[in-house]
């Protein structure tokens, strides 16, 4: 238990709750102050549970914080056959229902923030069938529930942004740095064109810059085009040299046959050198040129 009491107290002294508690003070608190400060946590995880008790009745107390501690799925310790008692507990303030939930809560309140965040939009409305037999009624509910398979779906895209290492800080850095760059560029730009300006004949100077490099662009752009044609010519030296090996194999077959058999023979030569004739003379014409 005094280990359970450390770490409430450690937890509530740090941020965002700041409370300067010590074993005692806290083990101190009355019944009111004990359910404020369980409010107060609560209101952490969900902001609508920023509640003053005061205000409220001992009654609403108790089923507001039920209710959302349902949503984020907290057991009693005792089970479902001491429902009765937590809930007593809870409109009492007593110790050793409160200090189990703080310590709960405190243990995995950023996980609690994103299941009571979910809830608000993933708790489905029960509408009861009689409802429903209304074609505007059963409409709405459609929209409803294809609103909440795209939230889901859009939910789960965010988080899988969030742990793949994607930083809209490390952008912006990176697009600021271009900024700069392009800026540096550009004055760059502009004072050599002042410097241009002052030579005699700058204008056709320029001129010839540019055609000289339209011509460069151009030479690459035929090493390329040269650089494809001999891939081209060189696998259809390939396929011609395995179309000859094909011819030679026949001709081998065909010795002492029956003159059926040369005649099949020269038909299947005479299409095979037709076929490799087709594929390499557009490669060849093309190396050729």
């Amino acid at each position: 238990m005094s280990d359970q009491l450390k770490f409430i107290v450690e937890k509530l002294n740090k941020e965002p709750f700041k409370k300067n508690f010590n074993l005692i003070t806290f083990d101190s608190l009355e019944s009111m102050q004990l359910l404020q400060l369980l409010s107060d946590v609560l209101g952490e995880i969900d902001p609508k549970h920023v509640v003053d008790i005061r205000e409220e009745l001992p009654e609403q107390t108790a089923k507001r914080m039920l209710c959302l501690l349902g949503i984020l799925k907290y057991k009693p310790p005792g089970g479902t056959s001491d429902l009765s008692t937590f809930r007593q507990g809870l409109v009492t303030g007593s110790k050793p229902v409160i200090h189990p939930v703080l310590h709960w809560l405190l243990q995995r309140t950023n996980e609690l923030k994103k299941r009571a965040y979910l809830a608000r939009f993933l708790i489905r409305v029960d509408v009861p069938m009689e409802f429903l037999q209304d074609d505007a009624v059963a409409d709405t509910n459609r929209q409803y529930e294809e609103l909440m398979e795209a939230f889901k779906n859009l939910h789960k895209e965010c988080e899988q942004l969030k742990t793949s290492g994607f930083s809209t800080a490390e952008i912006r850095r990176d697009i600021t740095a271009m900024e700069e760059e392009k800026d540096q560029l550009i004055k760059r730009v502009e004072r050599l064109k002042k410097r241009v300006e002052t030579v005699q004949n700058h204008q056709r100077m320029l001129e010839t810059a540019r055609q000289l490099r339209v011509e460069k662009e151009r030479e690459e752009s035929l090493a390329q085009q040269k650089q494809e044609q001999k891939n081209q010519l060189f696998h259809a030296e390939q396929r011609l040299q395995r179309v000859q090996l094909q011819l030679k194999d026949m001709r081998h077959a065909a010795v002492d046959s029956k003159p059926e058999t040369c005649c099949s023979v020269v038909e299947s030569v005479l299409c095979l050198v037709k076929r490799g004739f087709r594929l390499t003379s557009p490669q060849l014409s093309q190396a050729a040129f």
